[in-house]
């Protein structure tokens, strides 16, 4: 898989989690700190869903390796926005969300940028 086919489908996985976020959080009511997992669910499985749809990682990456720099800029992503909404309680949610998801993007193409280069220099 090229970096930016990549890029589009992290994107897209992080497009599907602020949408169920902001959802469930301005439509419905939720607690943002409880909203976000779900949120966060939807986005994972959508990027994993189009990693595999479009044919995976080539022979050169393992798709194991490329499905854990996904989950891992997740995770981190959603601890950011916990922490930045339990520290500021005030702050509407959407600027904590919007910071969290670009931190989420930028991690997660910077682990594939660097998967690559390993597994160049492996070669």
């Amino acid at each position: 898989m090229r970096f930016p086919h990549f890029a589009l489908t992290e994107i897209c996985g992080l497009a599907a989690d602020l949408t169920v976020t902001c959802l469930l959080i301005f439509y419905l009511g939720v607690d943002p700190l409880s909203a976000r997992l779900p949120g966060a669910a939807a986005g994972v499985a959508t990027s994993w869903r189009l990693n595999h749809a479009n044919g995976g990682a080539p022979a050169t990456l393992s798709v194991f390796l490329v499905n854990a720099v996904t989950l891992t800029a997740r995770v981190v992503g959603v601890g950011l926005f916990m922490l930045l909404q339990w520290r500021n309680p005030l702050v509407q949610p959407l600027i904590p969300l919007a910071f969290s998801a670009f931190a989420a993007l930028l991690l997660a193409l910077y682990g594939y940028r660097r998967l690559q280069k390993q597994q160049l220099d492996r070669d």
